[in-house]
C-alpha cells in the first residue's frame, strides 16, 4: 500500500478492506470523483465495501482490482457526460472498458469489468458468472435496497456509513432512477421502476 493513499483508501483499508495497490485502481477512483456527485461516489465504495463482506461471508475469492475498478465505475452511465443514450450499466461497461484499455490493461482484464458493470443490472446472472459479478450484483442491491444486508457483519456497517455517508441516496439515487426509467423505457431500469423499485429503495435499512 502506498504511503500517500488518499483518503478513500485510507478509509477502507482502516476497515481493514483489501485496497488494489496500483495506479489503476487509484485512477478509477479518481475518475469517479472528478466526473460523479459526492452521493454516488460514496454509493460505489460503499458497493465495494459490501462485496468484500459479502466475499467474507460466502467465503469466495475474486479479483480485488476488477471488483475495485468496476465497483468505482459502475454507475459512471449515470453520469451526463458518459450517457450515450443507452441503458446506464452498458454505457457504463463501455466507458470502464475503454478506460482500461487505455491505460494498459490486457483485453482480457478490460472485458472483465466490462461484464462486472454490464451484469450489475441483470435480472438474472449467467451460468457460473465470475465471482466478480456475483459480488457486486448482490453489493449494489445491499446498498440500494438493503438485499443481502443481513449477511453483512453489523459491526462494519456504522464503521462504512461513517466513512462513506450516504449523503441522502434514497433521494438522489430515485431521482436518477426515475430520469433513466423516463428516457428510457426499454431498459432494466424501467422495468425496475414499474414494479417498484423506487418503493423498495425507500425502504432500505438506511437512515437516507
Amino acid at each position: 500500500m502506498h504511503d500517500d493513499r488518499t483518503p478513500l483508501d485510507a478509509a477502507l483499508a482502516a476497515l481493514r478492506m483489501p485496497v488494489p495497490d496500483s495506479a489503476f485502481a487509484a485512477q478509477a477512483r479518481e475518475l469517479i470523483t472528478s466526473v460523479a456527485a459526492p452521493f454516488l461516489v460514496n454509493h460505489s465504495v460503499r458497493a465495494y465495501a459490501w462485496a468484500v463482506e459479502l466475499a467474507l461471508h460466502d467465503e469466495l475469492s475474486f479479483d480485488s482490482e476488477i471488483l475495485y475498478v468496476s465497483a468505482m465505475l459502475h454507475d459512471i452511465g449515470l453520469v451526463p457526460a458518459y450517457d450515450i443514450g443507452g441503458c446506464f450499466e452498458t454505457d457504463g461497461a463501455i466507458a470502464a472498458e475503454a478506460f482500461a484499455l487505455e491505460r494498459g490493461q490486457a483485453p482480457d482484464r478490460a472485458r472483465a469489468i466490462y461484464d462486472v458493470i454490464e451484469l450489475h443490472m441483470a435480472d438474472d446472472l449467467p451460468p457460473d458468472p465470475a465471482p466478480e459479478v456475483v459480488l457486486l450484483w448482490d453489493s449494489t442491491g445491499t446498498d440500494v435496497t438493503g438485499y443481502r444486508y443481513a449477511d453483512v457483519r453489523r459491526a462494519i456497517v456504522p464503521e462504512v456509513l461513517a466513512a462513506y455517508p450516504r449523503l441522502e441516496f434514497k433521494r438522489e439515487f430515485g431521482a436518477l432512477f426515475a430520469d433513466q426509467a423516463a428516457r428510457k423505457p426499454t431498459c432494466s431500469v424501467a422495468r425496475m421502476m414499474a414494479t417498484g423499485k423506487l418503493e423498495a429503495i425507500n425502504r432500505a435499512p438506511y437512515d437516507s
